[in-house]
């Protein structure tokens, strides 16, 4: 059932909540913007008050985005996915592709209605390309996958860039999240991309983990499930990862000299892989070391339900979030 309003094709307010904190919203708050209410505020100043390194790890996080998506369109991707899209935030993942490759065509996929509403607002292309937005839940990738196809704005038969930036780890481990990969990687054409980033809490576990748990106690939308970088590795099981595989955020082809210092304070793993012939998917012994070729281990992973009547038994995580 659409949740647009034929008139405007805008969402309705009934779809809108904000009696609760919203992941998108609160990043929003980490990387400075102005498009979140005050309980995503509220939230998103006590997980700085407990973890700083939030927004550090945001801003990375935005960063790395740039650079993996410039890196692909210069390979010649020209289409991409992005589901997570959050708040628009300059410049956006259209904007990046777009300034390589004019023609470049982007679908954004969020499940908060006043991210949508904004992105109607503000992601426009003016260039040859185009740029669409739909609402979706990763915890239903094949409905993502129906989306994307009923918009006919890619072509199938060429690469398309997956990308999942900081948004995985609002899957919970009930979720399967290694199943929601392998359902949105077969769905891809041959040679398409999967760009992922993925809070980690290898560097500070108890802070960490003490950050993360005021999702929970916040009752946002999502929580938020904390992986090793083994299990982030896994996630690209069926892509053969590219140089220099998953890393830290900063290390992930930095544009300059990535400090100590900003390395402590970045609490995210990232990469890109391609994804390889379909015989080699289903291998489970090709576990890889970062760099070396394809992830195997299965992981599962979460979500709890939201107070939100819109979000009920479908809601999903938005965002590149912490």
């Amino acid at each position: 059932m659409s949740n647009l309003d034929p008139l405007n094709g805008s969402y309705r307010p009934a779809d809108v909540c904000t009696n609760v904190p919203h992941p998108a919203r609160m990043y929003d708050y980490f990387l400075g913007g102005k498009g979140h209410y005050e309980v995503d505020r509220t939230a998103a100043e006590e997980v700085v008050r407990r973890v700083p390194e939030a927004i550090d790890s945001a801003r990375a996080n935005r960063a790395w985005m740039r650079r993996v998506v410039h890196y692909l369109a210069k390979k010649g991707v020209r289409q991409f996915l992005d589901l997570g899209t959050g708040l628009p935030t300059e410049p956006n993942l259209h904007q990046v592709a777009q300034s390589v490759a004019a023609d470049a065509h982007v679908l954004y996929v969020d499940n908060d209605p006043i991210v949508l509403t904004h992105a109607q607002a503000l992601l426009v292309s003016n260039q040859p390309g185009r740029v669409e937005y739909a609402r979706g839940d990763l915890r239903d990738p094949q409905a993502i996958i129906e989306t994307a196809r009923s918009r006919d704005i890619f072509d199938w038969g060429q690469p398309i860039a997956l990308v999942l930036s900081a948004i995985t780890h609002f899957l919970a481990d009930e979720d399967d999240a290694a199943n929601i990969l392998t359902t949105l990687r077969d769905a891809l054409p041959p040679a398409s991309y999967l760009a992922l980033s993925h809070a980690t809490g290898d560097f500070q576990h108890d802070r960490a983990a003490h950050g993360a748990a005021v999702y929970d106690e916040y009752q946002a939308a999502v929580g938020v499930t904390m992986r090793s970088h083994k299990q982030i590795e896994a996630l690209f099981a069926g892509f053969t990862l590219i140089d220099p595989g998953v890393v830290q955020i900063p290390l992930w082809n930095p544009d300059e000299e990535v400090t100590a210092e900003e390395l402590a304070r970045v609490w995210l793993y990232g990469g890109i892989g391609q994804k390889v012939a379909a015989r080699e998917t289903t291998d489970p012994s090709a576990a890889a070391h970062p760099g070396e070729g394809t992830a195997s281990t299965p992981v599962e992973t979460p979500v709890k339900p939201s107070a939100c009547p819109w979000e009920a038994g479908s809601s999903s995580p938005t965002q590149d979030d912490l």
